[in-house]
């Protein structure tokens, strides 16, 4: 195998790499948010929710590790952030209603 060979070749398993930690962060935020919106709060839990916080931030630096490195598509950096932003938001929005529901004693 040549050198661009090989640098071609890690490019394209960290390409599929983030695409499956995004895809498997998005589903999980996606489920969760739906949990909450049908009022299934006690099935969630706040640790697994920063774990996929953490996982899209895993995913976001092999994303920039890919672009800056192996010459990566721009494409696959923006999904990550997306992804870690929806992520973050939800995990902020489970927070605040969860410290809302324990403030009002409910």
């Amino acid at each position: 195998m040549t050198k661009a060979q090989k640098l071609k070749e890690r490019n394209k398993l960290l390409n599929i790499l983030v695409i499956v930690i995004d895809t498997v962060v998005f589903v999980r935020v996606i489920f969760n948010l739906a949990l909450t919106l049908n009022g299934n709060w006690d099935d969630l839990s706040t640790s697994s929710i920063m774990v996929l916080v953490s996982s899209a931030m895993v995913a976001l630096f092999f994303a920039l590790l890919n672009n800056y490195k192996y010459k990566g598509h721009p494409s696959y950096v923006l999904a990550s952030v997306l992804v870690l932003g929806m992520a973050a938001l939800f995990f902020m929005y489970v927070l605040i209603a969860a410290s809302y529901v324990k403030l009002m004693g409910a």
